[in-house]
């Protein structure tokens, strides 16, 4: 059992329910199969703590996750509200309100750390401490969750008792710490591999290969408008900037681009250097008209936000809007895959944003989308383009 420190002797009372805990010992054991989310999981982890007797008011359950931009995330629930999750940036473990807590001594040392909230001494240690005393919160315990791997994340559980948690109370907890932590490992794991799949290869590309799209050849014929960018006179400011400066660079422009394209329904498939290659996916229930106004949408809030963000006096977009239906799978040889888009339709889009360099402009369209623009589409211009017979024509609006 790992040490638990505490300021005072805590008074005793009765009312664990030895068979409720040895039910959820058992469920724990077995997977927790019955909560299919980590919301669902501690909301009935909280529920079978309170059916075994102990006065459990609020339960916090933080982890650190894998993730570009969250650093950690804690599920909190109560008795009043349930569970409510949220996210901690990737600064937190530098703030003083997580450094003021008991977290930073339970993950690195491992231990436990056992507060009565009735203590002076107590609420002076840690600030989140004297804001559970304000709350009507008796007594507090930090707990480590100790990974197979080693890593340590924490669980908390506050009570409002009078008496705070009795030893009876404490030892159930003890005894139900490890096999928890054994779920809550598997739930992290399945968690950050969605996000880095997600992060890697795009929402909905992630979502497939999650689903066991791993095999060359998975994949399916989808309809999209299809949207190439890339920054315009790249090459120049390459070379007035040094490595460093660039990346910075190309990640304050993408700051401000990729959240539209989400938000607009959209999915960033694949980072081509200084630019992007995005789909707009349409069906029967969202039509090719409402797919390519969305993209026109996400290229017109890029140029609002990029205006008025500083990296706008240095960078432009150049953008390249065209439709089609073409593959949505995995390609590749032996053990090295890419989920991507395969097709003519592709291909023919990135021949657009080639020729709309070529010809200095900022933003082109195929004739596929063109009537869906703008109520008079004009032919810019009339080029060849490799791969594809006779002359293109290319619109703009």
């Amino acid at each position: 059992m790992l040490a638990t420190t505490q300021f005072e002797p805590v008074a005793e009372h009765s009312g664990v329910d030895t068979r409720q805990v040895d039910l959820l010992i058992a469920w724990l054991t077995d997977g927790a199969r019955s909560a299919t989310s980590t919301q669902s999981f501690v909301e009935e982890l909280c529920r079978r703590l309170v059916a075994a007797g102990l006065p459990l008011d609020r339960f916090g359950l933080f982890i650190n996750t894998l993730h570009p931009n969250v650093a950690a995330r804690r599920f909190l629930w109560t008795g009043a509200e349930g569970v409510t999750m949220q996210e901690g940036p990737i600064s937190l473990f530098s703030q003083d309100q997580y450094l003021k807590n008991p977290l930073p001594l339970v993950t690195a040392r491992q231990t436990s750390v056992r507060r009565m909230l009735t203590s002076p001494a107590a609420l002076s240690e840690f600030t989140i401490l004297g804001e559970l005393r304000d709350e009507g919160f008796t007594d507090y315990l930090a707990q480590p969750l100790i990974f197979t791997t080693g890593e340590t994340h924490a669980a908390t559980f506050s009570t409002r008792h009078p008496a705070g948690f009795s030893a009876e109370h404490l030892a159930a907890l003890e005894r139900v710490r490890q096999p928890l932590a054994r779920i809550v490992e598997a739930h992290l794991l399945r968690m950050n591999a969605a996000c880095i799949i997600s992060t890697y290869a795009g929402r909905g590309s992630g979502m497939q290969i999650l689903q066991g799209r791993v095999h060359r050849g998975d994949g399916e014929e989808i309809a999209a408008a299809i949207l190439f960018a890339d920054l315009i006179g790249f090459t120049d400011l390459s070379n007035t900037l040094t490595g460093q400066q660039m990346v910075e660079t190309l990640n304050d422009a993408f700051d401000v681009v990729v959240p539209l394209v989400a938000a607009n329904g959209g999915e960033i498939l694949k980072f081509l250097g200084d630019g992007f290659f995005a789909i707009f996916p349409y069906d029967e229930d969202r039509r090719i008209d409402a797919a390519v106004r969305s993209a026109r949408q996400t290229i017109m809030e890029s140029e609002e936000r990029l205006a008025e963000a500083p990296v706008g006096k240095e960078v432009a977009f150049r953008w390249a809007l065209h439709a089609g239906r073409f593959h949505y799978g995995n390609i590749g040889g032996a053990g090295r895959l890419d989920f991507t888009a395969i097709g003519r339709p592709v291909s023919y889009a990135a021949r657009l944003l080639s020729a709309a360099s070529d010809l200095s402009l900022r933003h082109v369209a195929s004739a596929a989308v063109a009537e869906y623009l703008c109520t008079a589409p004009q032919v810019t211009a009339e080029v060849e383009f490799k791969g594809f017979a006779g002359r293109q024509k290319i619109y703009s609006c």
